[in-house]
């Protein structure tokens, strides 16, 4: 996960939701970036600090280089309340990897779900951590829906695409 470390991210549940995997997948490796936020909403230090005691999630703090941290991850998660269309689930489609996110504006925007990853309701932990288990379980999809976040953001977000939608929509209206 990389984000602003806010509640409203979703940040509580994926700590919440990696406790659940760890106990029965304790190999696998749970990640946190980001920058702690004064916000009022923020995550707090404590919290944090906390957090990596109980070992079940490694905090890096703010990163500068996210290309490079996103490569290192199998999928990319973010269990957000509420988004436009989150930079960072480009940013891991871009790269190639399946995306776990919450059905809500903006974040099902990015993910077709089954296809380059799975949509949970906001709030569900437990439904978080199931399809955090699916990837375990099927790491065969880790490949084959990191593919398909590959094409469908070279697809949807791609420049040049965004550019020829918007002149044809433009043209369209004046006919």
């Amino acid at each position: 996960m990389v984000s602003r470390l806010l509640v409203e991210k979703g940040v509580r549940e994926f700590v919440q939701a990696a406790r659940i995997i760890k106990i029965k997948y304790p190999y696998v490796k749970f990640s946190i970036a980001g920058a702690i936020d004064d916000n009022p909403g923020g995550i707090t230090q404590e919290q944090i600090s906390a957090w990596k005691n109980e070992g079940h999630i490694e905090f890096l703090g703010q990163i500068s280089d996210v290309k490079s941290y996103l490569e290192g991850l199998s999928i990319f998660v973010l269990p957000s309340y509420r988004e436009g269309i989150p930079r960072s689930t480009q940013e891991a489609m871009a790269i190639g990897r399946a995306v776990i996110t919450t059905d809500v504006p903006g974040c099902r925007e990015t993910v077709r779900d089954g296809l380059n990853g799975l949509i949970v309701p906001p709030w569900t932990v437990n439904e978080l951590a199931d399809a955090m288990a699916f990837f375990v379980n099927n790491p065969e999809n880790i490949v084959s829906m990191g593919l398909e976040s590959r094409r469908l953001a070279e697809e949807l977000f791609d420049e040049n695409y965004a550019t020829d939608k918007l002149i044809n929509i433009l043209i369209n209206q004046s006919d």
